[in-house]
């Protein structure tokens, strides 16, 4: 039995522009390069990329990562709405072309 132990514990706390303590699943507004983004925080990757996915998303699930440097501010989003008519009118489009492209091919 050694005669000493060693536990190394490393800990890394994320915070907001002003303050605030992120944790996974957090909605943000990233600012980055003067456009604001609205995402949900996954996690800090191993090589230092701040791993999110958009909130409003079409299709499936996109993790998108950002350098630390690239992000100019950061805040937490308790509440948001949104009018989704624009996104529900582009869906209804893009249905009637696959229902359209469904019958113009020609028989399997």
């Amino acid at each position: 039995m050694a005669g000493i132990g060693v536990e190394e514990v490393k800990t890394v706390n994320i915070t907001t522009t002003d303050g605030q303590k992120i944790k996974a699943g957090d909605a943000l507004v990233l600012c980055i390069k003067g456009e604001d983004i609205l995402c949900r925080f996954i996690e800090l990757d191993k090589g230092g990329y701040f791993v999110t996915e958009p909130i409003l998303n079409r299709g499936e699930p996109v993790m998108v990562k950002y350098r630390l440097n690239s992000i100019a501010a950061c805040y937490k989003v308790t509440q948001f709405t949104w009018d989704d008519r624009e996104m529900q009118q582009e869906a209804a489009e893009e249905a009637d072309q696959d229902a359209a492209q469904d019958v113009l091919q020609p028989g399997a």
